[in-house]
């Protein structure tokens, strides 16, 4: 198999192969059985491999269903209702914890939790004692940039900027999209940013992740990790870049309604737009096109925050995997053993379908992340996408 990409993120198991030899591939029911609910289209195919591999391996069937982009929420909740219902599944956020609780294994006891380092113990969801999720995904995100169209850009008579390393503010990202979107033509483009579509399927890049960075400098400000009630402090940030890609991609804003995830993202990956803000999970959706992987780059969200070219881009563990409680014995048990059989052990041996940094003990240091932006001598990340 090869390896498999996600960028920027390094595996702290270094997992890197899926080397395994092949059992008997027939499946043995006694020792139940793994039904998992992916919230991640874009790795339906690796999900579905290590399925099998597991299979062949253990004899345990695992069964895997892919929830359509923009679709997760309202599948799983009609999933968790059958008689059928996945054993596992992600949850992302407090919001999605606090909805599906009742559905959660306490997992403290287990031998998968007990493989998470003190970090991973940290960002579990926690509810007293308990523990409902393992977190998993070590996730980046900000504004991914094609820098060889910028630094094409940056040789035109008309540029505001020498190279792509000059853009280190909203400031000077500004200037740069406006130039670009009054140039597109002269560039071959289509526009600066790629298209901020309104369709349910970008929600969670523009409701969740981009709020996350004013809402992370508020709490700066205030010395604190939670507050009941936010003040707003920098949502007039927040809308200065809303307003911004609004004006700054190919689309009329009459039909931001009608784009979805992959008509944005397409934008990009064929090298139409300079800028695509979201994660390096949209690697595999952006590989074998028409960006080369040493053109990737991730500008964090610059919204025009005090001192914010100190800061790179955001870094969370924003997915944790939770067992349903209302499994049976026999089917919670092999869906922990599925678990650990992916999590990284002190003689790593796999990696899983996202390569993600599982926040677990393992003979390699693991990727410092935190529901903050991360301070970098650079705001620029620079992207290997090929773990």
């Amino acid at each position: 198999m090869n390896k498999l990409s996600k960028g920027i993120v390094l595996i702290s198991a270094a997992a890197l192969t899926l080397g395994l030899a092949a059992c008997d591939s027939s499946t043995n029911s006694d020792a139940g059985h793994v039904y998992f609910l992916n919230n991640k289209p874009e790795v339906v195919d690796q999900w579905n491999e290590l399925a099998d591999m597991y299979t062949k391996e253990t004899g345990v069937q695992v069964d895997i269903q892919s929830a359509t982009s923009g679709s997760y929420e309202s599948t799983l909740s009609s999933e968790l209702a059958k008689n059928n219902a996945p054993t596992m599944f992600g949850i992302g956020g407090f919001d999605q914890y606090a909805k599906y609780k009742n559905y959660l294994e306490p997992l403290q006891d287990s031998e998968a939790y007990k493989l998470l380092n003190e970090q991973g113990k940290q960002m579990a969801h926690k509810d007293g004692d308990d523990v409902y999720g393992l977190p998993y995904a070590a996730e980046w995100f900000g504004i991914i940039a094609n820098k060889k169209i910028i630094n094409e850009y940056a040789k035109k008579s008309y540029s505001v900027i020498k190279s792509f390393d000059d853009i280190k503010d909203f400031a000077t990202l500004k200037k740069v999209a406006d130039s670009i979107q009054q140039h597109k033509d002269d560039l071959g483009l289509d526009g600066a940013f790629s298209t901020p579509g309104l369709d349910a399927s970008n929600y969670y890049r523009y409701a969740s992740h981009m709020t996350q960075v004013p809402v992370a400098y508020e709490y700066i400000d205030e010395g604190v990790d939670f507050e009941k009630e936010l003040k707003g402090t920098y949502l007039d940030n927040y809308k200065a870049l809303w307003d911004l890609e609004m004006k700054d991609n190919p689309t009329e804003n009459t039909m931001l309604g009608s784009v979805n995830y992959e008509d944005s993202t397409a934008e990009f990956s064929t090298g139409r737009v300079a800028f695509y803000p979201n994660g390096v999970w949209a690697y595999s959706q952006i590989k074998d096109n028409d960006v080369a992987d040493e053109d990737l780059a991730m500008l964090p969200y610059y919204m025009g925050f005090p001192n914010e070219s100190k800061y790179a881009a955001n870094s969370i563990y924003d997915i944790s995997w939770s067992v349903n409680k209302n499994a049976s014995e026999k089917d919670k048990k092999a869906t922990l053993d599925f678990i650990k059989w992916m999590s990284p052990t002190t003689t790593p041996r796999r990696s899983s379908p996202r390569t993600w940094a599982s926040p677990c003990r393992s003979p390699r240091s693991t990727a410092k992340t935190s529901s903050r932006t991360t301070r970098s001598p650079s705001p620029h990340s620079s992207w290997n996408p090929t773990v």
